[in-house]
């Protein structure tokens, strides 16, 4: 937005931005003197590790826990945040019983919470409850804690309390770490003691309770005789294996033997084998026979099969049995299994020396380990008994880091609230919101304003503007000085529609407006004025049916005949027309309003009453309804050969603007003109040439003044 359009929304808007700052800023000022009186009182901590205790326990070699007590003092906001944490200030609320209901004295509500001590909320603040605010200052390491209250007193005690508590939490937090750790070494001594004295005795037991002997030759014994019962069962191993792989080249000649294949050494052993083997070779040999005179389905076939099947079956089973009971296997398996048995004996007798032996190790092992744990437990329980004394002496040396360096003092003036600042805040919130307001009535206000605005919405010539006036006893420029710039407007509004058709004159101009009360009526009687003035025969026809009003321009008008009268051929032109106290201007009134008022505006009678009048007159101008309240007047553009728009300044919208140019185009009904009305000429709307105006005017009446002073 420009420079000036800014200029000129605040200049259009400004009492809606002077309240706004009004407000705003009176609104401050009683703020702050509605607000209870709070001081402020702050107490200053300074943050530093103390020297000699860090050197004692170098000395002692006590590095780490030196080391921890130095990079105490480095994290200021860590501090700052421990000292906000809620069992502090639960504390101090306590000391001080602070209660919820906070006034001028001590409330009788609960305690306040911890939360409302740093942040106290909008209730808080209207209350004035206490608050506390702990802060690092500049460039330094002290900590201020400032308390703010309603009491000055109680502002100091506040700020003292707060850091007497937050020193004690602090000191009592490094404490309880060497304290926890002392507890802790004192009951583990206590159950190391008791480990210690119950490893000694278990290994004295133990050395009691085994047998000491020569483990050497022990040893050896059992070394030469496990090797030799190796040796046997190496011996045994191989027998068992050669065994083996004979019972196995057995089992593989038996399982080649089949009802087809008989071995010899069977067939000659076994007589069962042998003779159902000669049944077996004679069926076949009988089926062959048979087979040459009869077929594979032939009941002797089929019974021969059934024998050969039979016979087959025994033959098998026979074989399996002398399989079973084959005296060279038997044999085999016997020797196999005393083998076997053998080896169990040889490998048990190595158990059991291995066993025997062994066990001297295994003891001798247990006591060693008995003995470790024991060492252990006595190593473990000195380096407890050193850190027991070292923790002790650190406990002893252990002082917080921080010391109060400057107590609080209370308050003599308050520190706030201050009228000065919340009024400048407050003037700078209403300037702020102010403008807001303005820029937002201005996107929101869509009427027309300027020529620009008239422009975007429906690019049509401006004929004039006329500004917002007030005239004593009426609402016609009769009463004005020719040289007032409501007159110059309207000569040059006059001026403007004779040079908007120089080739072919309008004598008949019909005036109408968007939506009812933007001024038609009064530019139409005024514009007549003007044109009589110069000396033109002008009428005014009120053609608005239905909410008549030219009838009211002067007293010596009357109402009860008018255009409806002539229109309904009551009585001729020449008997409704009335004569006004201005020379060459008549008016034709409306009349008794009709009953269908549309219909005779849109009548042929119409048209030929106003030629008739334009032959009679200079000038014809018809006061026509508004366009978007009904479609008369775009019944009456038809009849006019000029039409004027008046759009009222600061009213008409440009969506109002839109409907009547879509209306007028449906019609084919172009106007010649805009005439702005009721403009604002302190707006910084009417041009720049307003000044000038009122310039001529100003001097034209200092002449007056001066001829009538010489009168």
């Amino acid at each position: 937005m420009e420079l000036l359009k800014v200029y000129t929304a605040l200049l259009r808007r400004k009492w809606l931005f002077i309240q706004a700052v009004l407000f705003f800023t009176i609104g401050a000022g009683v703020l702050a003197r509605v607000l209870p009186k709070q001081y402020q009182a702050t107490s200053k901590i300074s943050v530093q590790a103390s020297d000699a205790s860090l050197s004692i326990l170098g000395e002692m070699d006590l590095g780490e826990i030196a080391s921890s007590l130095a990079g105490s003092s480095e994290d200021l906001e860590t501090k700052i945040a421990l000292a906000q944490m809620r069992p502090v200030l639960d504390e101090v609320i306590w000391r001080l019983q602070l209660r919820n209901v906070y006034l001028s004295n001590w409330g009788d509500g609960e305690l306040l919470p911890a939360e409302k001590l740093l942040v106290p909320g909008i209730d808080g603040m209207v209350l004035g409850m206490p608050v506390i605010e702990i802060d690092q200052q500049q460039g330094t390491d002290i900590l201020m804690i400032t308390a703010t209250t309603i009491n000055p007193e109680l502002s100091a005690l506040l700020a003292d309390t707060m850091v007497e508590v937050y020193l004690d939490k602090s000191e009592q937090a490094q404490k309880a770490d060497t304290q926890e750790a002392g507890d802790f070494v004192k009951a583990k001594l206590v159950d190391l003691q008791l480990q210690f004295d119950n490893a000694l005795k278990e290994v004295a037991d133990a050395q009691q309770r085994e047998e000491v002997i020569d483990l050497d030759t022990e040893m050896k014994a059992a070394v030469g005789r496990v090797s030799e019962l190796l040796a046997a069962r190496t011996t045994l191993q191989a027998e068992i294996a050669n065994l083996k792989a004979q019972l196995r080249e057995r089992g593989q000649i038996n399982q080649r033997e089949s009802v087809d294949r008989v071995a010899p050494a069977t067939a000659t052993a076994n007589s069962i084998v042998r003779d159902l083997r000669s049944k077996l070779s004679e069926l076949q040999l009988k089926r062959r026979e048979q087979l040459f005179d009869k077929t594979e389905k032939h009941p002797d076939i089929l019974l021969i099969d059934r024998q050969i099947v039979e016979i087959s079956g025994q033959l098998n089973r026979a074989i399996q049995e002398h399989h079973e009971l084959d005296p060279a296997e038997q044999g085999l398996e016997i020797q196999l299994a005393g083998l076997q048995r053998k080896q169990e004996e040889v490998a048990a007798e190595i158990h059991a020396t291995v066993t025997q032996f062994g066990a001297w190790p295994d003891k001798m092992r247990k006591i060693a380990q008995l003995e470790l744990a024991a060492n252990a437990t006595e190593a473990i329980y000195k380096s407890l008994l050193e850190q027991q004394y070292q923790i002790q002496v650190a406990e002893a040396m252990t002082v917080t880091d921080m010391r109060q360096v400057e107590y609080a003092k209370a308050p003599e003036v308050p520190s706030a609230p201050k009228l000065l600042v919340f009024v400048i805040l407050g003037a700078i919130s209403g300037v702020a919101f102010g403008f807001g307001l303005v820029f937002l009535m201005e996107y929101i206000d869509d009427s027309v304003k300027s020529q620009e605005d008239m422009k975007l919405a429906w690019p049509l010539p401006i004929l004039g503007m006329v500004p917002r006036y007030s005239i004593k006893g009426g609402r016609f420029i009769d009463a004005l000085s020719a040289t007032d710039p409501v007159f110059e407007s309207y000569r040059n509004i006059r001026n403007s529609i004779a040079f908007s058709s120089v080739d072919s004159p309008i004598n008949v101009l019909a005036v109408t407006s968007s939506a009812p009360a933007e001024g038609k009526s009064t530019f139409s009687i005024n514009l007549a004025l003007c044109l009589a003035q110069d000396g033109q025969r002008v009428v005014v026809v009120d053609c608005d049916l239905r909410r008549p009003t030219q009838h009211r321009s002067f007293p010596t008008l009357s109402n009860e005949k008018g255009i409806s009268s002539v229109l309904s051929q009551q009585m001729v032109v020449e008997e409704a027309l009335q004569a006004t106290p201005h020379a060459n201007l008549f008016v034709l009134t409306a009349g008794p309003l009709p009953s269908n008022p549309g219909r005779m505006v849109e009548s042929l009678r119409l048209r030929q009453v106003v030629n008739e009048l334009s032959k009679r007159f200079d000038m014809v101008i018809i006061d026509a309804p508004p366009l978007l309240a009904v479609g008369d007047a775009l019944a009456l553009g038809r009849v006019a050969k000029g039409m004027v728009l008046v759009v009222e300044w600061g009213k008409t919208t440009r969506r109002m603007l839109t409907d009547v140019r879509a209306r007028m185009s449906q019609a084919n009904i172009e106007p010649i003109g805009v005439v702005l009305n009721k403009v604002d000429s302190r707006s910084g709307n009417n041009g720049y040439y307003g000044h000038y105006t009122r310039y001529y005017q100003s001097t034209d009446e200092g002449k007056k003044k001066q001829r009538r002073g010489a009168k």
